[in-house]
Order: C-alpha cells, then sequence, then structure tokens
C-alpha cells in the first residue's frame, strides 16, 4: 500500500478503508481502527518523506495536493466523529443544538479561510507551487491561511489546511444527516408521522426484534435507550408494547429451545429469498 502512495495512488488506501468501513463494528469501533490505521500509513509517509526527493515540481504537487491532504482528512474527519459521540448529550432534545455548535465552528472555518478553499473549489493552480511544494519562501502571505508549522521536509504551507477543507467539508454532510435523523425521529414522537402500517405478528417477536436492535447499537450510536426505541416502534406500528416490554423480554429468556425464534425464522425467509431471486 505504502509503494502506491508513494507512487500517488490512493486506490489500495481507499480499499483498506471500505474494508474498515464495512465490517461489522459499530461507528466508534470503526473510528477507532480507522484512526490506528491512518496513523501507522502517515508514520511511515513520514520516515519515506525525510528522505525522499520528488523528480519533478508536478509530482510533489500531486503529492501534496492530491495525495497526502487526502488521507489526513480522513483522519481529521474520523477524530472529529470520536469527539462528538464522546461529547453528545444524553438528553435527545439537546443533541440537535451539540451538532448545531459543530456545524458553526466549521463554517467559522470556512469563513476564515473562503480564499483558500475558492482557490480550491475552482481547480486552480497558479499559486500550487508555493502552497504544495516544499520550497522554502519568505513572507508567505498571499491570503489568510495560517501557514502550518512542521518540520519543512515533511509539509508545504497549505497541505495540512487543504486536510482540514477536505475534513471539515465530509464532517459538515455527516452532521446535516444527523440532524435530518432527528428531526425525523421528533416528527414521529409528535404525532407528525403518520403510517398506515399495523405490525400484525406477536407482541413477543417485535420485542424480540427490539432488543436486537438495541443491542447492535443501531440507533444514535448506542445512546438510546429500549423505552426510546419501543416508543417509535409503537408510533409507527400503532402497537402498544411498553407496559409489557420487560415482561415479554424474560419470556423470551425462559425459552428452553430457539431464543431468538422470531430473527431465526426472519434470517431463513431472507436467505430463501436470496436464493430463489439468484436462481
Amino acid at each position: 500500500m505504502i509503494t502506491t502512495i508513494k507512487n500517488n495512488s490512493l486506490v489500495d488506501f481507499e480499499h483498506e478503508l471500505s474494508l474498515i468501513l464495512n465490517s461489522n463494528s459499530n461507528e466508534v469501533e470503526k473510528a477507532k481502527k480507522i484512526i490506528i490505521f491512518i496513523e501507522d500509513i502517515l508514520k511511515q509517509l513520514t520516515d519515506w518523506l525525510k528522505h525522499h526527493v520528488f523528480e519533478t515540481i508536478q509530482e510533489e504537487i500531486k503529492f501534496f495536493k492530491e495525495i497526502k491532504p487526502n488521507i489526513v482528512a480522513k483522519l481529521i474527519f474520523y477524530k472529529e466523529i470520536l469527539s462528538l459521540v464522546a461529547s453528545l448529550p444524553l438528553d435527545k432534545s439537546k443533541r440537535i443544538k451539540h451538532f448545531e455548535k459543530k456545524l458553526d465552528a466549521i463554517n467559522h472555518f470556512y469563513r476564515k479561510n473562503r480564499e483558500f478553499i475558492k482557490y480550491i473549489k475552482s481547480h486552480s493552480s497558479h499559486f500550487d507551487e508555493l502552497y504544495f511544494t516544499r520550497k522554502k519562501y519568505k513572507d508567505i502571505f498571499l491570503n489568510d491561511c495560517s501557514v502550518i508549522i512542521h518540520d519543512a521536509k515533511l509539509c508545504t504551507s497549505h497541505d495540512y489546511l487543504l486536510a482540514e477543507v477536505i475534513a471539515f467539508e465530509l464532517l459538515a454532510l455527516h452532521i446535516e444527516n444527523r440532524i435530518d435523523n432527528l428531526n425525523q425521529s421528533f416528527a414521529i414522537t409528535n404525532n407528525q408521522f403518520k403510517s398506515n402500517l399495523h405490525w400484525t405478528e406477536k407482541k413477543v417477536d417485535l420485542v424480540e426484534l427490539i432488543y436486537a436492535l438495541h443491542e447492535a447499537k443501531v440507533f444514535d450510536n448506542g445512546q438510546a435507550d429500549i423505552k426510546e426505541i419501543t416508543h417509535v416502534f409503537e408510533k409507527a406500528f400503532q402497537i402498544e408494547l411498553e407496559d409489557n416490554i420487560y415482561g415479554n423480554f424474560n419470556a423470551i429468556k425462559k425459552r428452553k429451545t430457539d431464543q431468538t425464534r422470531f430473527l431465526s425464522h426472519l434470517q431463513k425467509l431472507l436467505e430463501t429469498k436470496i436464493e430463489n431471486d439468484l436462481n
């Protein structure tokens, strides 16, 4: 992989990243694995850059404008994700404000660096040699970007800033999606969502499904509790569960055989569907 990155290719890097993202881990575990993975990649690249001399200016520009920033951006992005999750309020009503506060910080970053962002978004290249090579320039003050103070062999004046631009664009999209999901959840809670669907199987089957989803931590990164999830299902499928959800779960635990019979039944049905569609 390092060889392909050195040769100005991100194909293998993106492939390894996708393997982690497609694993069965939850959002936090994936973020941690990706951070460890990228930090190892960057350590190897750092050792290489200390001694490497690019054959052409264009090759150096490509590395510091297209390759390295996209790797560092992913590191910044997933560290921000971990920080957001770690500081996420337990009160669901306060989570939107939590996300909006981060969006405000991102917008401030955009305003502060608007000239550089305009340069990147317009696919300009007239300052590339200044921004994305390791030549030593005096009095760099072409815009309001901060010059990152690092070993001159490892960084250019603007490659880290570009990584931040890429990362914060990804983060803004992620946060907007989280806000949309929360708003939809509130809409269901406030009866703004009307469904014509009715749960017509046994209540205990739905309870089995709810507990499985809760244990899989698929809602709000595992922060949602059983009552919260149950309430959403009650509203969606017009069924009352909360009064006896714990009793139903106790009944599930006391089963002598096939404790997860409904989930097993669903698995068999889906596997049969897939098999029939393939034939």
